[in-house]
């Protein structure tokens, strides 16, 4: 036999005796699926080079037992839920420890030598006391998921971008103030919780994220986002929710990759006009803020329903609103006096909340909500139930609540669908008896209204028993 011939065969069998020892190749992640998980150190024992997967958690363990050293085959390691603070160097020395789960323990600081496991994937670090993170957990450099959520974290070292693999890192609910300036170079970051911090801020060049699937911030308090937001075209998740952000970037638009977005709870005083190229975008919720005037919705195809709660609003071009699946509109708590435009007759509206506004009449646009079932007009000041309500043929739950109420048409009568009224504190002195005969009628109520002294006896005798409501 020839030397190369005997080289070749040499490394074979040394290639099979190292598959077939504990220093052989790891596991692959749908031979982890098959694998069994051994919950009992007692019968890890039995079988030391079997034991891949390691669960020992709500054992009230204070220390990780000595013996965890004889699986060297192991790949993932659970001590969550137990009372430990520290963790054994030799841990460390596991050669295919891949993924190690501490969550739920007393851990003040990251374990010493764990930057020698440098085989490591994913930490989870999170519902501990950590207060600092410590600059040596970034030589685990193949990293893909950090978890230090739950925390009191105040500052992450600068150099996380040593971490070239990170694919997540969740650090909600800790006390973070900023970001390290060099976390925008990890490219490869596809996830990133933020949520329940104190950030004012994020890193320049945070738009050069470009893989980014999910950004999650919401309660923190930004002011602003950086203008190359709209770069993160990846983005299939966000929450910005309950921050302080006055404006969105120009390109905020770009983002069209999830089909429901969260502001409420800033302090927005406009939207860009790009917000119109969120084609996707199925639910829009810009409650609580402090919008003067809208983007225009109508281009949306699937927009099903927006919420403009407590915002500024004064006028309301309804030509904004001509969506073709839009649904549910929230206008309420706003100072909204007046309705420019018009609906489209054929659009698909069922619910309009418009309480707590400054409307004197009920909009003439309203005639083209034909399959309007519910509309709230509480506390404005509306004077006058219009027969244009005949029009909102499908309409079943009206409340007029708390305005001047005082007028009303007999039309309305012969109404198809109406089943609920509220009429409750208004002007009314005389309500006509026609409305006894709406067929679908179940409750009107006209309490706190300065009824004529004989009008009540007329109603109870017209409305049939459990309909009317005086009290």
């Amino acid at each position: 036999m020839n030397s190369s011939i005997h080289k070749i065969l040499l490394i074979v069998i040394i290639f099979i005796s190292g598959c077939a020892t504990p220093g052989g190749l790891l596991k692959t992640k749908t031979e982890l699926l098959s694998e069994k998980i051994y919950t009992s150190l007692d019968e890890a024992l039995l079988n030391p080079y079997g034991v891949v997967i390691l669960k020992l958690e709500n054992d009230k363990l204070t220390e990780v037992p000595s013996e965890i050293i004889r699986f060297k085959n192991l790949q993932i390691l659970h001590l969550g839920y137990n009372q430990l603070s520290t963790l054994p160097p030799e841990l460390f020395k596991l050669k295919k420890l891949q993924q190690l789960y501490i969550s739920n323990n007393n851990f003040w600081k990251i374990p010493e030598g764990i930057n020698n496991a440098k085989q490591l994937e994913v930490i989870d670090l999170s519902y501990n006391k950590l207060q600092v993170v410590d600059a040596y957990l970034y030589d685990c450099t193949i990293l893909k998921k950090l978890n230090l959520a739950q925390n009191a974290i105040e500052n992450l070292p600068d150099s996380i971008s040593k971490l070239v693999q990170l694919e997540q890192l969740d650090l909600f609910s800790n006390k973070l103030k900023q970001l390290p300036s060099d976390v925008v170079k990890i490219i490869s970051l596809k996830s990133i919780d933020l949520d329940w911090n104190e950030l004012e801020y994020l890193p320049g060049g945070f738009g050069e994220l470009i893989n980014l699937e999910v950004f999650k911030a919401e309660k923190n308090q930004l002011k602003a986002l950086p203008e190359e937001f709209g770069n993160l075209l990846n983005l299939r998740e966000l929450k910005i929710n309950d921050n302080q952000l006055k404006h969105l970037p120009e390109n905020f638009g770009q983002l069209k990759q999830f089909d429901q977005i969260n502001l409420s709870n800033n302090s927005l005083v406009s939207l860009p006009v790009s917000f119109s190229n969120m084609l996707h975008l199925e639910s829009i919720d810009l409650s609580n803020n402090q919008l003067e005037q809208v983007a225009d919705f109508s281009s949306m195809d699937k927009l099903q329903t927006i919420n403009l709660r407590n915002n500024k609003l004064s006028k309301v071009n309804a030509s904004f609103f001509n969506a073709p699946h839009l649904q549910s509109i929230h206008f309420s708590i706003n100072k909204i006096s007046t309705f420019t435009g018009s609906f489209l007759s054929d659009n698909n509206i069922v619910e309009i909340e418009l309480d707590m506004n400054s409307l004197a009449a009920i909009p003439s646009q309203f005639s083209n909500l034909k399959k309007l079932t519910t509309l709230n007009l509480s506390e404005n000041s509306i004077s006058e139930l219009p027969a244009l309500v005949n029009d909102m043929q499908q309409l079943q739950t009206l409340d007029l609540s708390h305005n001047q109420l005082e007028v009303f048409y007999k039309v309305v009568a012969q109404h198809p669908a109406l089943s609920e009224l509220n009429f409750s504190h208004n002007k009314i002195q005389l309500l006509p008896l026609e409305y006894a005969k709406i067929d679908k009628l179940k409750r009107i109520n006209l309490s706190n209204n300065p009824l004529y002294k004989w009008h009540p006896k007329q109603l109870k005798s017209a409305f049939k028993p459990g309909v009317l409501i005086l009290n």
